[in-house]
């Protein structure tokens, strides 16, 4: 089995069982199917992107995260043929993702050019609150849900695309409207909400989330030096002769 087939099997899994829902919600109302759904695939999709392109620690654990969180749908869902699918592409994806053939292309030590892995984390946390604020809100979501569930994936590629106000999303934006719209939804949303956003207010606090909005940039100086001095290679790449006269 190709390295890309099998990293890409939480993905397989969570467009399962999103079909699944799809074809029977039960017992989710039709907005927590598709904040469940939006959830599950956003994260699948980061995972499997970040396992195939850069080898990443985080993906692998964001893959893993993804094929656990598809297991309360297995338990609240009515079983039908497409259910026994569904589990079974879990249960092999869960298997596949820890065989040598996906994790000998996973970093053994965080890159030294990647981003800190508060702002990875933080990304993470707002693309999964979809999913858990469906789970929460299964049979009821307000609107004030739905907007809660659907600008957290908004708030993390603004922060991750590095857009203007990307950092005020995740430090200000995103968690003030998350706690203001916790008084418009019942109490058990409510509280995956506020818990949600004040996690998502701790870390983005942190400097190395800043950092990685805004890399520090050192201005560099040029020194001349004699036309003696520089290599040979140098002088030749820039048709330049052991005066610096161009040749």
């Amino acid at each position: 089995m190709r390295v890309p087939i099998a990293s890409a099997s939480p993905l397989l899994a969570a467009l399962l069982w999103t079909a699944a829902l799809l074809v029977d919600p039960r017992p989710l109302a039709p907005w927590s199917v598709f904040l469940v759904g939006l959830g599950l695939l956003t994260m699948a999709t980061v995972g499997v992107i970040g396992m195939i392109v850069v080898g990443g620690r985080w993906a692998l654990r964001t893959g893993a995260a993804t094929v656990f969180a598809t297991l309360p749908v297995a338990v609240i869902r009515p079983t039908d043929p497409i259910w026994f699918v569904a589990l079974g592409a879990s249960i092999t994806a869960g298997v596949l993702l820890f065989l040598p053939i996906v994790t000998r292309r996973i970093r053994k030590l965080p890159s030294a050019i990647g981003p800190p892995s508060e702002a990875v984390l933080v990304a993470l946390i707002l693309a999964g609150t979809p999913a858990a604020i469906g789970f929460a809100a299964w049979d009821r979501p307000t609107a004030a849900t739905v907007i809660v569930g659907l600008t957290a994936p908004l708030a993390a590629l603004w922060y991750s695309r590095v857009l203007p106000g990307g950092l005020y999303a995740v430090r200000i934006i995103w968690p003030l409207i998350t706690t203001g719209l916790a008084l418009l939804q019942p109490a058990p949303v409510a509280i995956v909400s506020v818990v949600t956003a004040i996690v998502v207010l701790a870390m983005a606090w942190r400097p190395e989330v800043e950092v990685a909005f805004h890399p520090p940039r050192e201005t560099g100086r040029g020194y001349p030096i004699p036309p003696e001095l520089v290599p040979k290679e140098i002088l030749d790449a820039a048709e330049l002769d052991e005066k610096g006269r161009r040749r």
